[in-house]
């Protein structure tokens, strides 16, 4: 009986542990990273000028940014695009090495651009990121992606 229930124990045992172990099928596809999943490619920056001017013309625009901050901004938006346009044939070859160089780039960017714009101004400019098929003809795209 003592045999049985030892047996009937290890058993029981090994069903609870195996049960608890969840390993994916051997032909399943496995991300590398979970940002690669939403990577989306970046536009190509043509003339770094005429493309800050037309992004700092939306902004403006869309937040009505008195003359002061426009000058401001366009000067940090340009030191970016031109940080920005030496990568950007990472996220042809390499989405993840673009990806680490990007996200420092973006975040000294925006914590500028906080500076420049204030909080409650900058937190309605986040709200203008493009998304969908409205992301490769925005302007705007070259900020967030």
């Amino acid at each position: 009986m003592k045999k049985f229930i030892a047996a009937f124990s290890l058993v029981a045992c090994y069903s609870i542990c195996r049960a608890q172990v969840n390993t994916p099928p051997l032909n399943a596809k496995t991300a590398t990273s979970p940002i690669i999943n939403d990577f989306v490619k970046p536009p190509a920056i043509g003339d770094v000028g005429s493309t800050t001017s037309g992004i700092v013309k939306v902004v403006s625009r869309q937040l009505m940014l008195p003359a002061v901050q426009q000058t401001k901004l366009s000067s940090t938006i340009s030191e970016f695009l031109g940080n920005k346009k030496g990568i950007t044939s990472l996220a042809d070859t390499d989405p993840d090495g673009y990806l680490s160089r990007f996200n420092p780039l973006q975040k000294g960017l925006f914590s500028k651009m906080k500076g420049i714009m204030g909080v409650s101004t900058f937190s309605k400019f986040l709200s203008l990121k493009p998304s969908g098929s409205n992301i490769p003809g925005n302007p705007l795209s070259h900020l967030f992606f």
